[in-house]
């Protein structure tokens, strides 16, 4: 029976922590604002010549509107900003209070469906933080159980096998991105969002701030942050599995 649960607890702390490996991908891009700040000062604006709004602009609004999607959710915050760079760009809705903006053209604002699919991304963020964090603990528990009721090199091997699945998924993910970027990104949208919410005009508000060379380089945060704890995983769980020299001692 000690075998069968030993046995079972590898799996799980295989599984889990490979879960958890991906989700520091995650956190990388969701948890800082910094990440969101950087990619928006190399890509905000990209494809829109036409924007009403300066680059730094747009970037004051990637910012916001990230803190209102996997943040704070506050409408009134977002709209301030929405407000503050209509009024420095000095378009036709800079004397606009935000009920009034709220109804202006796409390209000046977040509209009503841009504000539902952003909240639909907040609902998912918040289960998956509170799922992803039941897992990394499981991950904890479950290694704990191999490292103390089995041995180091099985925990080992739990380490290199985890690192191992993720950087083979990982590599085939970013395959697919190279080839077909619109592709994996409709397939990732249809996993968590009803078809047809989450495609806007190339010139709003919402697409100029985030074009697709964002989301690249979203993916390229959440790929490098995942590989390097899964390369990390693998060469700890190699030095677990080394033999250690015999003692001096027993000669």
């Amino acid at each position: 029976m000690s075998n069968l649960i030993n046995k079972a607890a590898a799996v799980v702390a295989v599984a889990s922590l490979a879960v958890t490996l991906v989700a520091a991908g995650f956190a990388a891009c969701a948890a800082f604002p910094q990440t969101t700040e950087l990619l928006a000062n190399a890509f905000s604006g990209n494809g829109n010549p036409d924007t009403p709004f300066s680059h730094d602009e747009l970037v004051r609004a990637a910012v916001a509107t990230r803190d209102y999607t996997v943040g704070s959710n506050d409408r009134e915050a977002v709209f301030a900003t929405l407000c503050d760079i209509n009024k420095s760009a000095s378009t036709r809705y800079a004397e606009a209070s935000p009920d009034e903006l709220a109804a202006a053209p796409e390209q000046y604002t977040l509209t009503s469906d841009a504000l539902s699919h952003l909240d639909d991304v907040y609902r998912v963020v918040a289960a998956a933080r509170i799922a992803l964090a039941v897992v990394a603990l499981l991950a904890v528990a479950a290694c704990a159980h191999v490292a103390i009721r089995v041995s180091r090199r099985a925990l080992g091997g739990v380490l290199l096998a985890a690192g191992a699945v993720v950087v083979a998924a990982f590599a085939l993910l970013a395959a697919w991105v190279v080839a077909d970027f619109n592709g994996f990104f409709a397939a990732f949208h249809s996993l968590f969002f009803a078809s047809g919410t989450w495609t806007f005009s190339y010139d709003s508000l919402l697409i100029t701030m985030y074009p697709p060379e964002f989301w690249m380089g979203m993916g390229t945060v959440w790929l490098a942050a995942t590989g390097l704890s899964s390369i990390l995983a693998i060469v700890v769980g190699a030095l677990l599995r080394r033999r250690r020299p015999a003692r001096s001692a027993r000669a």
